[in-house]
């Protein structure tokens, strides 16, 4: 009797984790690493339970893989700096690197952790563009620890994603808007796109928060 409980138990973990998931837009591929459960499964969760809640959205076509091209943008940067903090402090980064960290952090307990990293990031910058697919690949590379690691700006201690081999300044975006000294595009920031958000306001505004964590 034991044992059924715990599987039933187990099995309503996997369905909550999906449905967490789903929630959050992340794609089929991911959902069924994490949870274990089948694609045909996912999509049932998804059109009989989600669908009728709200309008989340599927996002098609192969997960994604590689984080270099979120980083491109010294703001996109700068948000997976601060998300990759709290998946530090709360326990989903290890300490030091995991070898095959794409097969070992795929548990039901990792996966849960990893929905209360997202969602507290959300509240915190609800305006973030930043996606659950992205925060994935982020902690799976910080956890990998072979190109990435999250250290601290050396001005005001904002958490920081860093390259290993890199040679870069210690700096966080808006320390270097501070000092005048950006290399990249500083258009790419929250509120881009829209010509009534001043760039280094919106910048700024997010720097504030993040620093304000760590």
């Amino acid at each position: 009797m034991r044992i059924s409980e715990d599987r039933y138990s187990r099995d309503l973990r996997r369905i909550h984790l999906a449905q967490r998931f789903i929630q959050h837009e992340v794609r089929t591929q991911w959902i069924c690493a994490w949870t274990g459960l089948s694609g045909v499964r996912v999509r049932n969760l998804y059109r009989s339970y989600i669908q009728s809640l709200n309008e989340t959205r599927r996002h098609r076509g192969p997960s994604p893989r590689r984080i270099a091209s979120y980083l491109r943008s010294p703001a996109l940067r700068a948000q997976a700096s601060a998300a990759g903090g709290l998946a530090r402090v709360l326990g989903v980064v290890p300490e030091e690197p995991l070898p095959h960290a794409r097969k070992a952090l795929q548990t039901i307990d990792t996966g849960e952790r990893l929905c209360d990293v997202y969602e507290l990031y959300q509240q915190i910058v609800p305006e973030s563009p930043f996606t659950m697919d992205q925060l994935i690949v982020l902690v799976i590379a910080l956890a990998e620890g072979e190109d990435l690691m999250i250290g601290h700006c050396r001005n005001c201690h904002g958490a920081l994603l860093l390259d290993r081999l890199g040679t870069s300044r210690r700096l966080c975006l808006g320390c270097r808007q501070a000092a005048g000294d950006l290399s990249g595009n500083t258009a790419q920031v929250a509120g881009a796109g829209d010509p009534s958000v001043d760039s280094r306001d919106a910048s700024d505004s997010f720097e504030e928060r993040q620093k304000s964590l760590f």
